[in-house]
């Protein structure tokens, strides 16, 4: 097994994709250009980026250094002077141990770097948005405590315990032996490091050392009590329980779907051929309604750890489908209670994107034109040009072109779903409207690009001005008849990817780098300024299945190779015509530096 990457050897100071996603003409592309660290913020619980509560929230980056969290630092490549003029005016420049960093706040109050770094997508959507999200919003640098440092390092290497030992917890409770078996290796190697890196923390004198020590011992011992229980049992044993403990899933999950509508079983049986990938499950409709092949395990050959391993894709992909099973049984089904307009909240959407044309008419520079065609992108999703030639160069590289990940639906905080079949029609002239509007956007986006890759044309801007008299016109008539709160959040979409295709687990450890993210209009590349949660507050989470790869996008791999996006969604952004994919691309590097990249692509059903 090759174990030359770890969580903090890796230690997150890869330089990040830089060639490939800067246009010939960026400034940031050209020659004297010069390494800068940078400290992010994280915020916990997730949900914070778009439900913010001061007494709730913290960054959990706020006393970082790169010795201590690697994992809240990003490296960009900027010109040297500009480097050299932030060192001397930034607020955020630290030193420490012979590494330098700024601060992220200190990028943002660059104003010459705005449009290199795409500033501009995260302060249009919260201003379209906001009220319907609550951000952390305008934040600047404050120095922190050497207390704060000491409770910030210790809350850190809790929870980095938490999620590498919860996962082999749950390898305990569901018979996972195989898995469990990886991840067991994998936590010993995480707890020695953590060790490794309380001796090396020099805010804490050698009693606080100890202590925290054992605690970390303490906390450990309980994570894994139920997994040295198992390990008591047999081999058979334990396989004989698995086996009857996912037979018992299945059963479940097909009455979930016998309680379904025809149209959603049919929808249903037809996702669950995924299982048949694994294992001869084939789920189908029978005289008894909905039947499947039990799950038996193999005579003349053994269950370990090949027919394992089979088993633990087989239950991911399984427990995603029970999940949108059960939130399929929990929807909005006619009995919707509408709401008249005037009691409806409504962004502006017309409005918004007439302000950009506004300030352009005003004073027509790069910067306005640009910060024009990024607002008809978050207003109305459409695909944002830019983002797709990053992606198109990116997919020319890749070994994987076409990762497609399975989707499915999740509820969120007990709500019932509005799906897309019923909010359609509840407003048929609403959904004319939005693909109106989504064409018109296109045809705007179309025209934008030409003046911003060409030169500025008074009859390009003349029919440019006309599209958006159409969208205002088509604004004001959805809010006239709108009905519904459509952009209320109500579901969670999931989607979960199988990085490699193997016959077996890959013990070997991994580095997952996202090099680019587009979704609802926008896109995402590691050299901008905010990161992935601050551009898209509706991300609920991106995990393997032991480890987060937020607040950078960076990440170790888990032994199932897997990558899980969830995010939350309203009607109107789940439903909307021109949201109907998603793509990432990932970049992979293993312990002897070989690097491979896929695309992951996941097409929304909108069901």
């Amino acid at each position: 097994m090759i174990h030359a990457i770890s969580y903090k050897r890796a230690g997150f100071s890869v330089a990040f994709l830089l060639v490939n996603t800067f246009s010939a003409h960026s400034a940031l592309a050209s020659a004297g250009n010069c390494p800068a660290k940078f400290q992010v913020r994280h915020f916990q619980p997730q949900v914070c980026y778009s439900e913010y509560d001061q007494s709730s929230c913290s960054d959990v980056c706020a006393a970082a250094t790169p010795a201590t969290q690697p994992a809240c630092f990003k490296e960009l490549s900027l010109p040297c002077d500009v480097v050299a003029d932030m060192r001397s005016t930034a607020q955020g420049y630290q030193q420490e141990g012979g590494q330098t960093w700024f601060h992220v706040s200190d990028l943002l109050s660059y104003t010459p770097l705005h449009t290199e770094l795409n500033v501009f997508q995260a302060s249009l959507h919260y201003e379209l948005y906001q009220d319907y999200i609550n951000t952390p919003g305008n934040f600047g640098f404050t120095p922190a405590s050497d207390e704060l440092r000491k409770q910030n390092f210790r809350l850190d290497l809790l929870g980095r315990l938490d999620r590498e030992a919860t996962a082999l917890r749950y390898a305990a409770v569901y018979r996972r032996y195989s898995l469990g078996v990886e991840l067991e290796e994998r936590l010993n190697e995480t707890f020695a490091q953590m060790m490794s890196d309380i001796d090396r923390f020099s805010y804490f004198n050698a009693t606080e050392k100890q202590s925290l020590k054992d605690e970390l011992s303490d906390n450990l011992s309980g994570q894994v009590r139920m997994w040295e229980l198992l390990k008591r049992y047999s081999l058979e044993t334990i396989a004989n329980s698995r086996v009857r403990h996912l037979n018992r899933r299945m059963t479940t999950y097909v009455s979930l779907i016998q309680n379904l509508p025809t149209d959603l079983q049919d929808i249903m049986i037809n996702k669950s051929t995924v299982l048949d990938k694994h294992l001869n499950i084939a789920v189908a409709r029978c005289d008894q309604g909905v039947c499947f092949n039990e799950i038996v395990a193999p005579q003349g050959t053994p269950f370990y750890p090949n027919f394992d391993h089979r088993l633990s894709y087989f239950e991911q992909s399984l427990v995603a489908l029970a999940n949108e099973a059960s939130a399929l049984s929990y929807v909005y089904d006619g009995d919707y209670q509408l709401v008249p307009p005037q009691q409806l909240r409504f962004p502006d959407l017309a409005g918004f994107v007439s302000n950009k044309l506004s300030d352009y008419r005003a004073e027509r520079t790069d910067v306005n034109l640009e910060r024009l065609a990024t607002a008809i992108n978050v207003a109305y999703l459409g695909r944002n040009s830019s983002g797709q030639q990053t992606l198109a160069s990116l997919s020319q590289i890749a070994d994987v072109q076409n990762n497609q990940g399975l989707v499915t639906l999740e509820t969120l905080a007990g709500k019932p779903i509005l799906l897309c079949k019923e909010f359609n029609k509840i407003s048929p002239e609403m959904t004319q409207i939005q693909t109106e509007s989504f064409e018109l956007a296109n045809e705007a986006n179309r025209l934008l690009d030409i003046m911003l890759n060409l030169d500025y044309s008074e009859e390009l801007m003349l029919q440019i001005e006309e599209i958006i008299l159409k969208l205002e016109a088509l604004a004001m008539r959805s809010q006239t008849i709108a009905n519904v709160r459509q952009f209320d959040e109500d579901r969670i979409l999931t989607i979960n990817w199988q990085l490699f295709d193997l016959p077996e687990m890959n013990s070997d450890e991994l580095l997952i780098e996202v090099e680019y993210f587009d979704y609802n209009g926008m896109f995402w590349i590691p050299r901008m300024s905010v990161n992935m949660s601050e551009l898209f507050p509706s991300i609920d989470g991106l995990s393997t299945s032991t480890n987060s790869l937020l607040p950078n996008a960076v990440g170790i791999n888990s032994p199932l190779n897997n990558l899980q996006l969830k995010v939350r969604q309203s009607a109107f952004h789940g439903c909307s015509e021109n949201n109907q994919q998603i793509n990432m691309v990932v970049k992979i590097t293993d312990g002897q530096g070989i690097v491979s990249r896929q695309v992951l692509t996941a097409t929304l059903e909108q069901i």
